[in-house]
């Protein structure tokens, strides 16, 4: 199959005006794409209804993966909620190309009355400092000593 595209004009074996857009007129195309002006990216999992959600975002907003994981079985049960949590997680960071992972600087739980209960099954015994520890690193990709933010 040809195709031939005209953005100035009619082509030059173009005979009949069908009533298209007038010569010269520029399309109506947009490269404008959300962008971050922040270097500093937070990995954060949070609940919506049945599902656990992780999802990779600026400190300005911009999220750059997101991951839904369902909910199984007893949903106040930390090691289902704590399982989700760190699928969610695993799931949103493997989307992230090379460096972009590399940039995560914090872990954010917001799970609410239940995030310390859910960290605590994923074995980060210190909830004064949590961190994300070499275990949890080889589970979800963000480098051990990450500080982890827990909401709720």
């Amino acid at each position: 199959m040809d195709l031939k595209f005209s953005f100035g004009g009619a082509s030059p074996d173009h005979h009949h005006d069908d009533g298209g857009a007038p010569s010269g007129i520029p399309l109506p195309f947009t490269t404008v794409t959300p962008g971050s002006t922040s270097a500093d990216l937070e990995a954060a999992v949070r609940r919506d209804g049945a599902l656990v959600v992780g999802e990779v975002v600026t400190g300005d907003g911009v999220t750059y993966a997101r991951a839904e994981v369902p909910l199984h079985g007893e949903q106040q049960d930390p090691a289902v909620l704590g399982k989700a949590a760190r699928s969610a997680l695993a799931r949103a960071v493997a989307t992230l190309e090379g460096p972009l992972a590399e940039s995560v600087r914090t872990v954010v739980f917001s799970l609410g009355a239940d995030s310390r209960s859910a960290v605590q099954w994923l074995g980060i015994a210190d909830l004064g400092a949590p961190a994300v520890d070499e275990a949890l690193q080889r589970r979800i990709g963000i480098a051990a000593g990450t500080p982890i933010r827990i909401d709720g």
